[in-house]
């Protein structure tokens, strides 16, 4: 048959199903410009082909019908023709998105790209026959790459799209999925991670636009650093580098840089975790921590990964050696010796906690109090950090010995004055720290390098780019005082105004100045700077000037901190009042000097009318706030009652409600820093019967036991200070004897401390278990309600259940025997007269141990405390180790010689997340053990009492032979614990 019959054959056959088709197949014949006979006789095959394929097939022919003009040639013609008639065997839809490709390979003029396209659609047909959808996938994929990647970048698509081939078909999908969406991807990448993973790729895919949203300068370190640790969780790795954007370019680029150090995933994501805590800035410190680390773990992954968490002890000192990082924890005795001695009163020297409302990292003083930071990173070595808590004491303590505070309710009066009370208030702030900082170099030589070097290094870290005049202004008086070159931070039209402010502090540089030096010179530069400020601004309006002003304050500098003059005249008047209070109330009267009526009340109009002394007086409603308490009953106060109230705040020494305790991991043989965190509540449940009844009900138990501690040998010896000689020095009078000394008075001698035979001095912490399994009953079988177990009785079997429920209420439980043994011993030990304190334990998790006290050493067993034990209570979980350091601690502040531990427990050591295993008791049992360890090396005698019949399985490795036991007869309890408790401290 000749060509023209086979193309008139095949026109009238596609005409019998679609007219329109074979007028564009007619018309296509004759616009295509054929390159041989056989071309249009294989055309008209194929269009006959895919006419008759089935349902909407004449739809795609069509389509080809139309494009086979715009083609390039024959071949390409023919060739996309023989595709679609392999596809449109199996359906319409692959067929369909394969033309459309085809359409966009025309526009973008891009043929070069066919042959690849098709060559892997076969794979991907041969692998998956029947899988219509997943070609139409891959063919609408194309298109959307094609338009966006040229040469090699769609040659690396291509060459994953052919990778995945014989791939997991969620993985095929996946990639297909996020290749019709019009984002550029580094396909390179992708190959690279389809040849070592394909589940690696398939995770990256995934989170890819996670990465996309980082600055495109890391993406190609962050695919080093994922390609580096493929075999890793590459999913948690992506995850973590989100976080890179927190980062400036130079500290992301060292975090990259530094993951790469890490043996595996898992260690670099806990490494991009803790970056906040590295000092990115000095990558060379983080290699070196990093390379310590690895010798420490030596393979062991649970190491490593603490080591790179600072959840290790070691790991946390190592990077602060490196750093140069000074802890207060470690020199807080020198600071305060430092404190006493210049001060010439004792003055607490300690740190800000969540509680005081300060930042952890500020310097600040409440005119009573000096608060340091926790730890001192400003240098780059351990003198520089050392020398910024000398400067930072030192300049607090020069309000105290400057004047400052002497006259700050003077000063508070003066600021008070000015039209822009907070522009005032900076200026004088300003002003003064820079006369206490010139006096201190004038009255301590010898610290004039450690100041030069602390000025040198808050000047540089301080912002320099200030936008406003009111900004410069104050920083540039800020500069003065830190004897800085501050001229280039300034513009130039503020140069002669800023010259005059240095020269108005001339006055106070000298080693005479004086506070009323100060207020003179913070006069001048506020009247200097408003009047600039008046005459620079159109229409100037002084409350919103003083607004903006407001809102311009600069950061304070580092070492001097910051000084709220409110507080501080709060505290020193509080401190005044207690003083008169001291002196008007008598050694014997519970009575007033002043105020009229009740000789037994305090009248508080008194106090506010300011008749208790000049500089005393204060609101009864600031008073009222100052000690949390509510103004009725303030104003209900008996004297001794107000005198108690203002003393506690007067010590100063805010025991704070939140602990952080190290925890020891035996699987990493060190211990995790800071892990615990105990919360101390001194306000629990009480109830008012249950001590009273205990000694009711045990009175001949209690008989017993008071003969039992009637017995204890007399310890006789305890330490008596004030001796002009003796066996060893008192510290705290030696300090006041060089400060006597130094200030040319005549100093006490007696600073010397004997033993004398005088009375026992003991010491002894009573710790509870509060877990929950203390609600347990103690099996009683004498009353235990017995039923048949054959019985079907329903009237036998009610009773029964009644007399059970009965039983169960009234049975005594675990947690009865141990509140009912320290009820026994307290009222012994009251007439014994030794030093105790009671507490229990309980909590959930480590960042919340609970840790009840009940009853301190300084207590007395009043009704109150009497209601807290009898309110002890069974709680939640077993967390040993953290209350029994809380309960060394605690101990060792009473400096008793002889003190002691006895822990009352149930069961072994057990919580949720103790240990990596909560199924294994080996990390409790360890943690325990060496925190009893601590206790002992400490001088703590300790002893661990247990009502759990198996406790000899335990307690035998977390206690030496003989400092345990365990109680096989629970009744027995209370006279045991006497026992114990004679062995131990007679």
């Amino acid at each position: 048959m000749s060509t023209d019959a086979t193309i008139q054959t095949t026109t009238e056959n596609l005409a019998k199903g679609s007219k329109e088709t074979a007028r564009l197949f007619a018309q296509s014949v004759e616009d295509v410009v054929w390159q041989s006979s056989t071309g249009r006789e294989e055309f008209c095959s194929l269009c006959e082909a895919m006419g008759g394929a089935g349902w909407k097939s004449y739809e795609s022919l069509n389509v080809y019908l139309n494009m086979a003009a715009q083609l390039p040639d024959e071949e390409t013609l023919l060739g996309v023709g023989r595709l679609c008639r392999q596809l449109s065997g199996y359906s319409f839809e692959p067929t369909n998105r394969y033309l459309a490709f085809v359409s966009v390979v025309i526009e973008l003029q891009r043929y070069e790209s066919l042959r690849g396209v098709e060559q892997i659609a076969v794979l991907y047909q041969e692998r998956y026959h029947h899988a219509s959808g997943l070609l139409a996938d891959y063919f609408a994929a194309a298109g959307v790459q094609v338009s966006l990647l040229e040469g090699p970048a769609f040659e690396a698509w291509l060459d994953a799209a052919a990778k995945l081939v014989d791939a997991h078909r969620n993985h095929i999908m996946a990639f297909f999925g996020q290749s019709r969406r019009s984002v550029e991807i580094d396909w390179h990448f992708f190959g690279r991670l389809l040849s070592k993973a394909r589940a690696v790729a398939s995770a990256y895919l995934e989170q890819v636009d996670t990465l996309r949203s980082l600055p495109t300068q890391f993406l190609g370190s962050v695919h080093d650093l994922i390609e580096h640790h493929v075999a890793g969780d590459i999913l948690e790795l992506i995850h973590s580098l989100a976080s890179l954007h927190q980062f400036d370019e130079e500290e992301a680029v060292n975090l990259l840089k530094l993951a790469m150090l890490c043996p595996d995933a898992t260690t670099a994501v806990i490494l991009i975790e803790r970056a906040r805590q590295l000092p990115l800035a000095r990558p060379d410190v983080v290699e070196q921590w990093l390379a310590a680390g690895a010798a420490e773990a030596a393979g062991n992954p649970s190491v490593r990964e603490a080591w790179i968490g600072l959840e290790s002890s070691k790991s946390v000192t190592c990077l602060e050696d490196l750093q140069g990082v000074v802890r207060f924890d470690d020199h807080q005795r020198i600071l305060e010796l430092m404190a006493e001695a210049i001060a010439g009163q004792r003055m607490l020297v300690g740190t800000a906690d969540n509680d005081a409302g300060l930042r952890p990292d500020i310097v600040a003083c409440n005119g009573r109090d000096i608060f340091l930071p926790v730890a001192v990173e400003v240098f780059d070595n351990k003198t520089g950090n050392f020398d910024f808590y000398r400067i930072s004491l030192l300049h607090q303590l020069g309000f105290l010995e400057f004047g400052c505070f002497e006259h700050i309710f003077r000063v508070r009066e003066y600021l008070a004055g000015f039209d822009d009370a907070a522009l005032a208030q900076h200026i004088f702030s300003s002003v003064e720290n820079a006369r206490i900082d010139w006096l201190l170099e004038h009255r301590y030589p010898g610290i004039k390098n450690a100041m030069a070097m602390q000025k040198e290094k808050a000047w540089s870290d301080r912002n320099a780019e200030l936008r406003t005049d009111t900004q410069q202004l104050l920083e540039a008086l800020i500069g003065i005082g830190l004897d800085a070159h501050f001229e280039p931070r300034i513009n130039n039209h503020l140069i002669v105004l800023t010259t005059e402010l240095w020269s108005s502090l001339e006055p106070i540089r000298q080693a005479e100045a004086t506070i009323d030096d100060a207020m003179q010179v913070a006069t001048q530069c506020y009247n200097l700077m408003r009047d600039y400020l008046r005459s620079s601004v159109l229409d100037f309006n002084e409350e919103q000037a003083a607004l903006l002003t407001l809102a311009e304050l600069p950061e304070p500098v580092a070492f001097r901190g910051e000084m709220d003059m409110a507080e501080v005249e709060s505290t020193l008047r509080i401190d005044a009042l207690i003083r008169e209070l001291e002196e008007s109330v008598g050694d014997e009267k519970d009575t007033l000097s002043i105020g009229a009526g009740d000789p037994d009340q305090v009248d508080l109009s008194d106090l506010v009318e300011g008749e208790v002394g000049e500089g005393a007086s204060i609101t009864i409603e600031e008073l009222a706030r100052q000690i949390d308490v509510d103004k009725t009953e303030l104003e209900a106060a008996t004297s001794s009652e107000l005198a108690e109230l203002l003393g506690g705040l007067a010590i100063g020494k805010k025991e704070a409600d939140i602990h952080r305790y190290d925890e020891w991991d035996h699987s990493i043989n060190d211990y995790r820093s800071r892990w615990c965190t105990l919360h101390e509540y001194k306000g629990l449940d009480e109830d008012d019967e249950y001590f009273a009844k205990t000694l009711v009900d045990h009175q001949g138990l209690a008989q017993r036991i008071r003969q039992q501690l009637n017995r204890v040998r007399p310890e006789m010896l305890k330490k008596v200070r004030g001796f002009p000689e003796g066996e060893e020095l008192d510290l705290e009078r030696s300090v006041e004897f060089l400060v006597d000394k130094r200030a040319r008075l005549t100093p006490d001698e007696k600073i010397y401390i004997q033993r004398q035979r005088k009375e026992r001095d003991v010491a002894t912490l009573f710790l509870l278990d509060m877990s929950a399994s203390t609600d347990d009953i103690i099996a009683d079988p004498e009353n235990e309600p017995v039923i048949d177990p054959d019985t079907e009785d329903e009237d036998v079997m009610m009773e029964y259940f009644r007399l059970r429920k009965a039983y169960e209420e009234s049975a005594r439980r675990i947690i009865d025997l141990e509140k009912q043994s320290v009820i026994l011993m307290t009222e012994a030990l009251e007439k014994l007269g030794d030093a105790y304190s009671v507490c229990g334990f309980s909590g959930y998790g480590r960042d919340q141990v609970d840790y009840y006290l009940c009853k301190g050493f300084e207590d007395a067993l009043d009704d109150e405390a009497r209601r807290r034990i009898g309110g002890i209570k069974p709680c939640r979980s077993t967390r040993m180790g953290a209350p029994i350091r809380h309960a060394t601690r605690q101990l060792l502040e009473t400096g008793s010689r002889i003190k002691a531990l006895i822990m009352i427990s149930d069961g072994y050591p057990q919580d949720h997340d103790y240990g990596a295993d909560r199924n294994s008791r080996e990390y409790g049992l360890m943690d325990t053990m060496k925190a009893l360890m601590e206790a002992r090396q400490q001088g703590v005698l300790t002893y661990c009492l247990t009502v759990d019949p198996s406790g000899h399985d335990y307690l035998r490795e977390m206690c030496p032979e003989g400092q345990y036991m365990v109680i096989q007869d629970i009744a027995q309890l209370p006279e045991e614990l006497s026992r114990v408790y004679r062995s131990l401290t007679g």
